[in-house]
């Protein structure tokens, strides 16, 4: 029984501690964490697994971290699920790498990717284990599943996700086609299997000719409203894009994908390695790793909460679903069950003037405005985070350019840079919601089409927060300033 395994969890208890840890976001119980993994719905829970690493605040050989809840919410801790043990997972530099899981005669399935050194260069294969009860995990004894990449000699090969469709169970994995150079061009390839024991090459879904990148990190398909939807993050997209997604149509036999519509998941500097699976409503909910690489041009690292014995967190989950235009909206799943106090302004006039806004914890709120775009006189309104006179986060929603900046020059040295995010004027109202929670900042425009995270660092005196126009005056229908409780407490 999973009540019988779950840890305690001291993370929270009493008085909070660890400054820049998220109070409602998910974050290991220390160490590190990237992607997340095997989300599923199984006996009751919705099952979050993770990379990690108990052992340090850095990247490291990598273990399954597991976590369980029943509202994709408040979350209850797991012993590890998969720990590097096998000649073809046991390695340093790699370990049990990203995958998914999938339920099969009321088995649990979870498949990774094992990676280890030989000879100096990366081998990845694809790797399976099972359970009975959703705590503890035997791997396939045949194991790899998958041993090779069907193309080029790549060392990048990796993150199977494992789904049924067309009478079949189907993997999509990523990977990358070498050129003479050693480089490659980003690939999502297909597997079939009637038993989920034995995979055979279908084709190819997705390739970049060099425009989309140079590797399919974590890739996803799903079928949404009669399209299928394909996710990964691109490593080294010329764009800098690193959560991108596709819609169009799927023929399985033979495999052809074919691509309507490209769009970005999410156009802020920290969101990567989305996944998504169905929650017990059969709702669409995605999950991502909200951090990034150090090859990405905006990355400082991953932040100074190492100090403090963790690192690393997850965005929000969001429901996706997708409008008649094709494009896909992220809403936030629903904090009503943590709100602390609320306060609500109709008809709110702005000024250059800074006016100042008051949550009941500044560090762990939402502010939430809602504009008339062609009623508005003003060409933008800003909202500054973390003010303390001379540090500050500018968030700027521009209505003659229909962009979104979040400014983060003027914060510290792990943030930098400015980010830019188009939103559709020609929608009648706007609104914005803001996120905030300790080191993390999520803003959500447009429906959801448009959302923007990203990490800050702010320090405790960095306590103002404030709503201004800088161009005449500006008429908010309605301004919503919440609170929240932590997710532990």
């Amino acid at each position: 029984m999973i009540e019988d395994e779950l840890l305690p969890s001291e993370r929270f208890k009493g008085e909070k501690k660890e400054f820049w840890r998220p109070a409602y976001h998910f974050t290991a119980p220390s160490g590190w964490l990237n992607d997340p993994n095997g989300l599923i719905y199984y006996k009751g829970w919705h099952h979050l697994f993770y990379q990690y690493n108990p052992d340090g605040c850095d990247w490291g050989p990598m273990q399954w971290g597991h976590a369980v809840s029943r509202d994709f919410l408040h979350w209850k801790d797991l012993h590890p699920a998969l720990t590097p043990d096998q000649p073809y997972d046991d390695d340093p530099e790699g370990g049990c790498f990203s995958g998914s899981a999938v339920e099969k005669d009321g088995r649990l399935w979870l498949f990774y990717t094992g990676a280890v050194k030989r000879g100096g260069r990366a081998v990845q294969t694809q790797c399976m284990a099972y359970s009975d009860d959703g705590v503890i995990f035997h791997k396939y004894h045949l194991n790899p599943v998958i041993t090779e990449p069907p193309e080029g000699n790549s060392e990048d090969f990796r993150d199977p996700k494992v789904f049924f469709a067309e009478g079949g169970w189907n993997m999509v994995v990523g990977g990358s086609a070498c050129g003479d150079g050693g480089g490659g061009d980003g690939r999502i390839y297909l597997y079939r299997s009637e038993d989920l024991l034995k995979w055979k090459f279908a084709g190819t879904v997705l390739a970049s000719d060099g425009r989309l990148g140079t590797m399919f990190e974590c890739p996803d398909m799903f079928e949404l409203d009669g399209k299928w939807i394909v996710t990964c993050s691109p490593m080294y997209h010329p764009g800098g894009n690193k959560a991108l997604y596709c819609v169009g149509t799927m023929d399985f036999e033979p495999c052809r994908y074919e691509v309507e519509k490209i769009g970005c998941l999410d156009y802020g500097s920290d969101y990567y390695a989305a996944q998504s699976c169905l929650d017990q409503f059969g709702k669409r909910i995605m999950m991502a790793w909200q951090n990034g690489w150090d090859w990405m041009p905006w990355c400082t690292g991953q932040g100074p909460s190492g100090k403090e014995g963790w690192r690393c967190v997850l965005a929000l989950p969001r429901r996706i679903t997708l409008d008649s235009e094709g494009s896909i909206c992220a809403a936030p799943i629903s904090l009503d069950t943590i709100q602390r106090d609320r306060t609500v302004a109709e008809r709110c006039e702005l000024t250059g003037r800074k006016r100042y806004l008051y949550p009941g914890d500044p560090f762990c709120f939402e502010v939430a405005v809602r504009v008339s775009i062609k009623n508005i006189e003003s060409q933008s309104i800003e909202i500054g985070l973390f003010d303390d006179g001379e540090h500050v986060l500018m968030i700027d929603a521009d209505f003659v350019a229909g962009v979104v900046t979040i400014d983060k020059s003027r914060m510290g040295p792990w943030d930098v840079g400015r980010i830019h995010a188009p939103f559709n004027t020609s929608r009648p109202v706007f609104e914005m919601r803001i996120l905030v929670d300790h080191s993390s900042v999520e803003v959500i425009t447009d429906e959801g089409r448009c959302c923007m995270t990203t990490n800050v660092y702010p320090d405790k005196e960095q306590t103002g927060c404030f709503i201004r126009t800088p161009y005449k005056t500006a008429a908010l229908e309605r301004l919503e300033v919440i609170s929240f409780h932590g997710i532990w407490d």
